[in-house]
């Protein structure tokens, strides 16, 4: 399946909308961050919380009616997703201020994280076309989940209501992770070390759950001669095909790089294939979890000879695995329906708490305008 890789250039001086968080990572270099773009010539319209955005109707349209060239997230992946549902629809391209504690958007496009350089970017970069990922039901804005593990979850997801994604979709461990690592007090309490600290009291208090994939567009595979050869394209298959476990973690993936500074990268995952990767992690002993994740992220881009017991389990998926990892599944499809048997569970898109489950993902017709290093 080619790549899609349209891109354009902005004008050298243009209008930009700035959006950010105040509890982004690094949301103390905001100032530092405005004075940069500044400095290279774009004139800057307004700047809003995102706060302000929420519980309003998409503004994409109405900033380009009113003269805004682009859209400036200054923060982290949640920012950037919260951004991108206003501005998916309307063409208007996004630029990227890395101010988030992972980043893991800005590192899969390639764009700095020294601020210095990522307003050079923005200023002087490419307009590219790249993938994005839209769940039904969804919010737009975080809705206000239960931040107590095992509790049951504040439920005002409205139905037949989208939202996009650009980097992934999770259920489950990371679910309970995002709850803590988001929560304004947690972050006050614990600083820079919130998110090991929310990492350890998940894994305390970690719970399975039974969850059920329908993947449409499953992708198929030939095999390859060697390991270097050039991967044909993959044959879709039309009928739905089912996957039913007890799992700990699912993750629809759109954007390859997790893990912050360590930019752990999913194999064979391309931000512009049209294909979204779901990784599903079966309820395996935590002793071997970090384990099987180091196996799943240091695959070179092959197809692993698995045991065969283990895809004896799933024959209908097995022709599709690119994973020879008991416990771990990966595919690619055009999308997947996600249930769990104890419905609602919460959904994060790009690590905000913003759907429920049963959840409907795909690719979104709509690609996100984005500026990246020229």
């Amino acid at each position: 399946m080619g790549e899609a890789n349209m891109s354009s250039n902005l004008p050298k001086t243009y209008k930009a909308i700035v959006i950010h968080s105040p509890h982004s990572g690094r949301a103390a270099q905001l100032p530092e961050a405005l004075a940069y773009l500044r400095q290279s010539s774009i004139e800057i319209i307004n700047i809003l919380s995102i706060a302000e955005l929420d519980n309003l109707p998409a503004q994409g349209e109405h900033w380009v009616e009113s003269g805004i060239d682009a859209a400036v997230a200054a923060g982290g992946d949640g920012l950037v997703g919260g951004v991108i549902t206003h501005i998916a629809e309307s063409g208007l391209p996004l630029g990227i201020l890395p101010l988030g504690t992972a980043n893991d958007i800005a590192r899969s496009l390639s764009i700095p994280q020294d601020l210095h350089r990522a307003a050079e970017v923005i200023a002087q970069g490419k307009v590219q076309e790249i993938d994005i990922g839209t769940a039904q039901p969804a919010e737009q804005t975080p809705h206000p989940a239960n931040p107590e593990p095992g509790h049951p979850a504040i439920n005002r997801v409205p139905l037949q209501k989208s939202g996009y994604f650009a980097h992934a979709l999770t259920v489950g461990l990371n679910v309970q992770f995002a709850r803590l690592a988001t929560n304004v007090a947690t972050r006050q309490r614990y600083g820079k070390l919130t998110y090991p600290v929310a990492a350890l009291e998940v894994l305390r208090n970690h719970s399975a759950l039974e969850m059920q994939f329908e993947f449409y567009g499953l992708a198929l595979f030939p095999h390859r001669a060697s390991p270097t050869q050039l991967s044909p394209a993959p044959l879709l298959l039309e009928e739905p095909t089912l996957l039913h476990c007890r799992a700990l973690q699912a993750a629809v993936i759109n954007a390859p790089i997790f893990g912050g500074q360590w930019q752990l990268t999913i194999p064979g995952a391309r931000i512009n294939d049209r294909l979204l990767d779901i990784v599903v992690i079966e309820d395996v002993e935590l002793s071997s979890l970090g384990t099987r994740f180091a196996g799943l992220f240091s695959q070179q881009e092959q197809h692993p000879t698995p045991p065969s017991d283990w895809h004896a389990r799933y024959p209908m998926l097995h022709p599709a695995e690119l994973t020879g990892i008991p416990g771990v599944h990966h595919v690619q499809a055009r999308g997947v329906n996600i249930t769990t048997q104890a419905d609602p569970q919460d959904v994060t898109l790009d690590g905000e708490v913003r759907g429920q489950t049963p959840v409907h993902v795909c690719m979104a017709d709509e690609r996100l305008r984005v500026i990246v290093p020229g």
